[in-house]
């Protein structure tokens, strides 16, 4: 569920689900009251409280582990456009023929690479991440049969090296784009929520409507941050996403 709807959407049912919660824990309070009045001075605040710093535990937790991700996504796209950089660079090492053969194949892989960055529908980027992946197999036979043409020397580490990085880093990046929240984490911030406005709705019922309009605006904020934390966990499917202009910036270069 949380993976397939939109933010927006989700964020809309977590805010309607409290609101509802609420109400019934409300209707609750009541019911308890008529059927139990010797109850009804009962103090339900310290329940609530740690309903609600249990909560806030949880929301920190998850926020942190979102926006880790994030940091490193975007980490992720200035170490790729720095080792595109550094292969091309390395390139010099290697016969004027040679460079002329080689630098087109590596500039449209470095092409291939930014535009895949930029699509969000997963199976789209799957589809753009191995046709990619293909352009940089067919640079390194190229780059290899090239090596194996001149004589050994320094040069053919170098230039291995920095051709493994650009693979690895790849790989790196397609790996933490599909890294995402544990589904069982996202539920039980969702379940957390909705289990406080209920008690909140129980806890406020001698209030009246006195505070219906702070608890809504508790729910709405507690539902952006919920919408917050799942935008940081998508990479390209919400409205923070990881800026790829390094990495275009770099293919931009290489094809001039």
């Amino acid at each position: 569920m949380f993976e397939l709807a939109p933010i927006w959407v989700e964020a809309l049912a977590l805010f309607a689900t409290m609101t509802l919660s609420s109400v019934l824990g409300n209707q609750l309070n009541r019911s308890l009251r008529r059927s139990s009045p010797e109850a009804a001075d009962r103090d339900e605040g310290y329940i609530l409280s740690g309903i609600f710093g249990l909560l806030a535990l949880l929301m920190a937790f998850a926020f942190s582990l979102a926006v880790g991700r994030y940091e490193e996504r975007r980490e992720l796209v200035v170490e790729e456009a720095n080792a595109l950089g550094t292969l091309a660079s390395r390139l010099s090492l290697l016969t004027s023929a040679q460079q002329q053969a080689l630098r087109p194949e590596l500039a449209a892989y470095a092409a291939a690479r930014a535009e895949a960055s930029l699509i969000a529908d997963d199976a789209a980027w799957e589809r753009a991440s191995t046709a990619a992946a293909a352009r940089l197999d067919g640079f390194s036979a190229h780059l290899y049969a090239a090596l194996e043409a001149a004589p050994p020397d320094t040069r053919g580490p170098l230039l291995v090296e920095a051709l493994n990085t650009t693979g690895d880093l790849a790989t790196a990046r397609h790996a933490a784009r599909k890294a995402r929240l544990p589904r069982e984490v996202i539920q039980l911030l969702a379940l957390f929520c909705v289990a406080g406005a209920t008690v909140l709705g129980y806890a406020l019922e001698a209030t009246g409507l006195r505070h219906a309009i702070v608890s809504l605006t508790f729910f709405a904020l507690l539902s952006l941050a919920f919408a917050t934390i799942l935008d940081l966990d998508r990479p390209r499917g919400g409205t923070i996403l990881v800026p790829q202009e390094e990495l275009i910036r770099t293919a931009a270069a290489l094809a001039v």
